[in-house]
């Protein structure tokens, strides 16, 4: 069977919104109470709002408004129309509704503190909640735990999957996981269930077989060496000439990432955002061209420093694609933008030919800051810019989807570098992988100062 849940955030309750609960309960719908199955040691119950504490009985229905409470060393059992729950010891909780409407049947708790152990398990439609003082837990078909101390709340999933959400965010928890809501905080992000949560639910979960340990993420490593060449078009040898080691990481935690280089050096690569990607990313420059036939390998490592499983690719420099920088770079201030052109760079047959269908290579354009910090640039994998202008609008409004960054009336005062490089690519068939090469020339470069919003060219 499919297996769905949700869990959505809710407001914290204080006490008044505790109170307030027992008179403001939905109505609607044929009542279909909860029933005391089983009371071990001091259990004790109103099966009504309107009612005093009294022991709980087995067989007592507890209807919508009706509370359970659980003293020391106690424990309680209810039939739910949807499954059984279970109260641990010092434990409190509100059956705030429990009717079927319009087919479906409508289950709402309140875990005022303590925990409960469930097990939903109908095949009829039905709606599953329960409700602390920092979320909401919605579920079908599945076996959880909900835990509130101390004004924290704290989910478990043993079978099936659940979607904890707490101030407008989201985490999935999967079947092995767990994961918490702090009062006026978001969900923490799921984690192995703890040893701790393991022995309980093997205790009082009643588990008929042991919990599976949540999946490992499957691990993808994009690795490219390519070289980076700075200096003039036409005279490749006046350039200065770096290699470029990157990493992107997707799907896995990695602390660090290492690259083996032809002659058996190790590099350790530098961590860093970037505006063109959400994911990890780890960079680093070494002087020199990148050896031309080498294996470069990359190898993703945990944070004692182990190699993660899935984590080790390679690339090689294939050599010779390198594009001479743009030229005539120049850049003019519009009313929408800056607008930025620059002569075309000479195509190199099969590795730099921006109007080939599809293109093979293309140009990046950046806006830098002082300190280094890339604030605007276009480069997309799906759309590359391929066109020898470019305007950068004023407005986020006009920002495509393919601009990354920042619209300039967004950019903080300051003076900054404009940059227009050309991209050359691994020739299709060949050992490379995407970049050969980049060029760009720093004489190329255009200052400009942004001032109140207002963009000019010294």
């Amino acid at each position: 069977m499919h297996k769905r849940f949700w869990i959505t955030g809710a407001l914290v309750l204080g006490a008044i919104g505790v109170i307030a609960l027992f008179f403001l309960l939905p109505t609607g719908g044929q009542e279909r109470p909860a029933t005391v199955i089983e009371a071990i040691n001091q259990v004790d119950a109103h099966p009504r709002p309107r009612d005093d504490w009294q022991p709980a009985q087995v067989g007592m229905n507890i209807y919508g408004g009706g509370q359970v409470r659980t003293g020391t060393e106690s424990a309680a059992r209810l039939e739910l129309l949807e499954g059984i729950v279970r109260l641990s010891a010092e434990s409190i909780f509100t059956v705030k509704e429990s009717v079927t409407r319009q087919g479906r049947l409508v289950t709402a708790l309140f875990l005022e503190s303590g925990r409960l152990w469930a097990h939903v398990t109908t095949d009829q439609p039905h709606e599953f909640t329960v409700e602390t003082g920092s979320a909401v837990a919605a579920v079908r078909d599945t076996r959880f735990s909900v835990r509130v101390a101390d004004g924290e709340t704290l989910l478990s999933v043993a079978e099936g999957q659940a979607v904890l959400t707490a101030q407008e965010r989201s985490v999935t928890v999967v079947a092995g996981q767990q994961a918490t809501v702090k009062a006026g905080q978001p969900p923490t992000p799921p984690e192995p269930m703890s040893d701790d949560e393991r022995r309980l639910w093997a205790s009082e979960g009643e588990m008929p077989h042991p919990i599976p340990s949540p999946p490992e993420p499957e691990l993808r490593v994009w690795c490219d060496v390519y070289a980076d060449l700075s200096g003039p078009a036409g005279d490749p040898a006046s350039r200065h000439p770096e290699t470029c080691l990157d990493a992107l990481v997707r799907d896995g935690e990695v602390a660090s990432v290492t690259v083996q280089l032809p002659s058996g050096e190790t590099v350790v690569l530098q961590r860093y955002g970037d505006i063109y990607r959400p994911e990890p990313r780890f960079f680093a420059r070494i002087p020199g061209l990148p050896q031309a036939g080498g294996i470069y390998v990359f190898t993703a490592l945990d944070a004692d420093g182990t190699p993660l499983p899935g984590g080790m690719v390679s690339d090689v420099y294939v050599g010779g694609n390198e594009p001479d920088p743009p030229t005539e770079v120049r850049a003019e201030v519009l009313e929408d933008g800056l607008l930025v052109s620059w002569a075309p760079t000479p195509v190199i047959p099969g590795a730099f030919e921006p109007s080939a269908s599809p293109p093979l290579g293309f140009y990046q354009i950046s806006l830098v800051s002082e300190k280094g910090e890339m604030v605007y640039g276009w480069q997309s994998v799906d759309r590359p810019l391929v066109e020898t202008s470019h305007l950068i609008p004023f407005d986020r409004q006009n920002l495509s989807p393919e601009d990354r960054g920042l619209a300039l009336s967004e950019i903080l005062d300051g003076t900054y570098s404009l940059v227009v490089e050309a991209f050359s690519m691994a020739p299709a068939g060949s050992v490379g992988h995407v970049h050969e090469c980049s060029a760009h020339d720093p004489a190329e470069e255009i200052r400009i100062i942004i001032e109140g919003g207002q963009v000019r060219i010294p």
